[in-house]
């Protein structure tokens, strides 16, 4: 496992085994007005630097995990513009790192990478239900609800820096009063200078900020290191901050009934100075059988806890594709059982048409899109799986209600035509309906390499190429195939009894049991059909 730790002042690159142990590390600079291009060219060769002094290849890595802070989308593995990587501005990293390196890649929101760390190695090891909060320089949290990273309906689970707790106060994620602007580390300093200018102007003497001059300098660390010195200020300064800590908790600990609750960053260093008025809230303001249930205690992964975090995202995306693999839903296999009582000869295929439907359904699961090619009948072939995954082929397949909203923002008068006249989709493309370029390249290039062309220019790491050739020999076909296992596209080919060249070289081949070239495609037709219906179940509902 590789582990990528994604963050504002500096980056990291680890190596580690499917238990989360680090076995070796890199640190680095970031420097975010570089942008992106550098900080990915750098992260690049620290892995190739890392493998080296490891003697493995990228071929010894079974995943990469990527911990960045958002915002981001963990599912489509996109980064769009941090707060604090400003020109990381709709980044598809994990799509980069899997064409650069050929390896599952996966990105979580820093906070929910922590949460897993902490919870499967740290202070929340052996909970079912856990909450991390970072209380860095902002404030967020990742949740452990029922043994499971929770993300909500689309990943926003967790925001509670966002929660107001008072009417007015320091300023966190945009809001006056929330739990970030009293918690987090640059809402604490916010809170001193209000503080402390305060009693300044009242004529109280403040050892650790004489004069309005210094305001600019405080920092929730200089506060803390004064409260620890004994200054009275100071020391009031965190008693508050500990009793909206607890407060915030407060509402954390009723709502979700939480085993512990895990806080890292200035909590680990601070402890001292907040659990006594922290705690004291959270006596106040809990109901006692929740309160008597949860624990409040300080991260447990130090320095390192970036690391185990971006190893954890790794381990976690993996499990959940390979499990995600094993599973088919009964009213999807329904489908092919139906294919089996019409077709009986075709029981040899059952396992290959599976394996075809699990590569396709991942595809698709993961925002990428399947080519298509063949030649003469399999070219028809082609097209006509285009149309059957474009449209909807047993159902209507309405498109959703935000498609709809969209519309009606762009024009609120021919919304309903238009939404009533869209169908949803799978993204499908033929590599021969394209004359243009086809003529072309056979003229101009080589005939035998239309097909591959277009696989270089429209394929991308995630994607399927399927290959439909009655022989497996077709050389264009072959050709596509080879430059799409090259690029990192998995490849499905559909063929007769002997598979041909194809067989070796796709990664799951359907081989009817038939050679003579009329009686394959033939059933071709009623395999590819039932494909498209099983993904058709699997994507939309009646």
């Amino acid at each position: 496992m590789l582990g990528l730790d994604v963050g504002g002042t500096k980056c990291g690159v680890c190596l580690g085994d499917e238990e989360g142990k680090i076995l070796s590390s890199l640190r680095f600079p970031t420097d975010p007005e570089l942008g992106f291009n550098r900080t990915f060219t750098q992260f690049k060769e620290n892995i190739h630097k890392i493998l080296a002094s490891n003697k493995l290849t990228s071929d010894d890595i079974s995943a990469i995990g990527v911990s960045c802070g958002g915002p981001l989308d963990a599912r489509k593995g996109i980064v769009y513009s941090p707060p604090n990587l400003p020109k990381w501005d709709n980044i598809h990293i994990t799509e980069l790192l899997e064409t650069e390196f050929g390896v599952p890649s996966f990105l979580q929101n820093d906070a929910k990478a922590c949460a897993l760390a902490e919870w499967k190695l740290g202070a929340g090891k052996g909970t079912r239900n856990m909450i991390f909060c970072t209380m860095g320089t902002g404030f967020g949290s990742g949740l452990i609800l029922d043994g499971r990273l929770y993300e909500g309906a689309n990943g926003m689970a967790g925001e509670i820096g966002h929660l107001r707790l008072a009417d007015d106060g320091p300023v966190g994620f945009n809001k006056a009063g929330s739990f970030e602007g009293f918690c987090g580390g640059s809402g604490i300093a916010n809170l001193a200078k209000m503080r402390v200018k305060k009693w300044l102007e009242e004529g109280k003497e403040v050892a650790f900020c004489p004069s309005l001059e210094k305001l600019e300098s405080l920092t929730a660390k200089s506060v803390a290191k004064a409260a620890n010195e004994g200054d009275p200020y100071a020391i009031e300064l965190y008693r508050e901050i500990g009793h909206m800590l607890g407060k915030g908790l407060s509402l954390l600990i009723d709502t979700l009934n939480p085993e512990a609750i895990v806080i890292g960053s200035i909590f680990v260093r601070a402890e001292d100075l907040l659990r006594e008025s922290m705690e004291a809230t959270i006596r106040k303001e809990t109901l006692r059988f929740s309160r008597e249930a949860c624990r409040v205690v300080p991260a447990q992964l130090g320095d390192n806890q970036g690391f185990y975090a971006s190893l954890e995202v790794a381990i976690t995306g993996l499990h959940q594709r390979r499990q995600s693999a094993t599973i088919i839903r009964p009213d999807v296999t329904a489908q092919l059982g139906d294919l089996m009582r019409r077709h009986p000869e075709l029981k040899p295929c059952q396992e290959s048409i599976l394996d075809a439907f699990k590569l396709i359904r991942d595809c698709y699961l993961t925002e990428h899109k399947l080519l298509l090619c063949g030649n003469g009948g399999s070219a028809a072939d082609a097209e006509h799986i285009v149309g059957e995954l474009m449209k909807g082929y047993l159902k209507k397949r309405r498109v959703p209600e935000s498609i709809s909203k969209a519309i009606r923002e762009v024009d609120s008068e021919t919304e309903p035509y238009l939404t009533s006249h869209l169908q949803g989709a799978l993204p499908a493309i033929s590599l021969i309906g394209h004359p243009a370029l086809s003529t072309a390249y056979i003229n101009d290039v080589a005939a035998d390499m239309g097909f591959a062309q277009q696989v270089f220019g429209y394929g991308r790491s995630g994607d399927i190429l399927f290959c439909i050739s009655t022989s497996g020999d077709s050389a264009n076909v072959v050709n596509a195939a080879k430059v799409a296992k090259a690029l990192g596209l998995h490849t499905i080919g559909l063929t007769g009894a002997t598979g041909g060249k194809l067989k070796n070289l796709c990664d799951s081949t359907i081989l009817v049991p038939e050679t003579y070239i009329p009686h394959v495609q033939e059933l071709h037709l009623p395999i590819y059909h039932t494909l498209c219906a099983m993904l058709e179940v699997e994507f939309f509902e009646e």
